[in-house]
């Protein structure tokens, strides 16, 4: 069984809109509901936790009787970080899981593009890893600078990688792993495969998707609606 953790308390504000971003209409849906409906159509995840800010509950409910998404179960409180917003979100789906085996996929609401093909890559590596991280190839040249004004060293980019997510793990470990965490621990920690990455976990790596945005400033929005109108015209 395969549950996923779609996290939308984030709020926005490198976007300069009015609403967070992943709550803003896009192709004639609000961006959240293009991202569940990935899930939706993806066999292989059975349930979904929505994590996000209490104000928004309600409507995020409206939205799953009017858009017919019916493995939303249910809606946990973001936390005040990435990492509480995980946490809690594991914890709301112990009911659904039963202490079975399975895999959780964490992802998030403001990534309306991701494919199928990469969310069927993400469960085929939990065969093989606990932990599994989309990634792209740095292509451009990577410099470090201690004071962001002066170029003191230079990176071998072939050795460089960018994180994306959704990212999968086997549940229960990472469930322990989140319930035991320190709050130093949380809050020295960014990505979802950062805490287990510290504890010793095996990263497996697989290939990402270059069209799988997130979306960020406010022309993303535009990128996001034209491909999602691409992928509805007729052949």
């Amino acid at each position: 069984m395969n549950i996923a953790l779609v996290l939308s308390g984030g709020e926005g504000t490198r976007m300069g809109a009015e609403l967070p971003k992943q709550y803003c209409t896009i192709a004639g849906k609000p961006v959240i509901v293009h991202t569940l409906e990935q899930f939706e159509q993806f066999d292989e995840v059975s349930t979904v936790i929505i994590v996000a800010s209490p104000e928004w509950e309600a409507r995020i409910w409206e939205w799953k009787a009017a858009y017919f998404i019916s493995k939303v179960q249910a809606v946990a409180s973001a936390g005040s970080n990435r990492q509480l917003s995980i946490r809690n979100g594991l914890l709301a789906a112990e009911s659904f899981m039963k202490g079975r085996q399975g895999g959780v996929i964490v992802q998030d609401a403001a990534r309306p593009l991701t494919s199928q093909e990469l969310l069927t890559r993400l469960i085929q590596g939990l065969q093989a890893a606990p932990a599994v991280m989309p990634v792209l190839p740095v292509t451009d040249t990577t410099y470090t600078s201690r004071d962001g004004e002066w170029v003191d060293g230079l990176l071998d980019r072939n050795l460089l990688f960018s994180g994306q997510a959704p990212e999968a793990f086997h549940y229960q470990p990472y469930l322990e792993l989140y319930r035991q965490a320190s709050a130093e621990a949380f809050a020295a920690t960014s990505g979802s495969c950062q805490l287990p990455y510290n504890k010793g976990w095996n990263v497996k790596m697989i290939p990402g998707d270059p069209g799988n945005l997130k979306i960020t400033y406010p022309g993303d929005l535009e990128i996001c609606e034209r491909k999602l109108l691409e992928r509805k015209r007729p052949v």
